[in-house]
């Protein structure tokens, strides 16, 4: 069997990658999963609301938005999750705008206190993720790259 030398010999093959990019792709996968499950379940609680006939358009719309702000992250990192896991800088940009809207929009209805929900655990999951997106932005690696003292003295 033979090895291509061109392989063998590209100029970044001796660096390693950062997995934070890899750790990030199935997160958003995982995320995906529980923001979805959150987005039914809210439908699911107020489509009785939703559909009578005394609701007006405003508070029809009102009433889907957490849903709706759910499942639309749900499909943004789904669809992120590939370019993640190829470290593309531009679906680390996209990731992180659309996750802190999500997470802002969590934050208020928090604030406001919506009684029965478990708009909590929705917003621990989406500022885990949200940190770690934030961490490689920052130029997190990992695995983390050390120097020794004698790899300076060869530079």
């Amino acid at each position: 069997m033979l090895v291509s030398n061109a392989r063998l010999s590209s100029p970044t093959s001796g660096l390693p990658r950062n997995a934070l990019y890899n750790l990030a792709a199935v997160a958003a996968v995982f995320l995906s999963v529980f923001l979805t499950l959150g987005a039914y379940g809210h439908f699911a609680a107020v489509w009785v609301q939703m559909m009578g006939e005394d609701t007006a358009m405003l508070r029809r719309l009102l009433l889907m938005l957490p849903g709706a702000m759910l499942a639309g992250t749900a499909v943004l990192n789904i669809l992120l999750s590939k370019p993640l896991w190829q470290a593309r800088g531009f679906a680390l940009t996209v990731a992180l705008a659309g996750n802190l809207l999500t997470m802002a929009y969590l934050v208020y209805l928090l604030i406001r206190g919506v009684p029965g929900h478990p708009i909590g655990t929705f917003l621990a999951l989406e500022m885990s993720y949200f940190i770690l997106l934030v961490g490689i932005r920052a130029g997190l690696v990992w695995p983390a790259v050390t120097e020794t003292p004698a790899d300076a003295e060869t530079k």
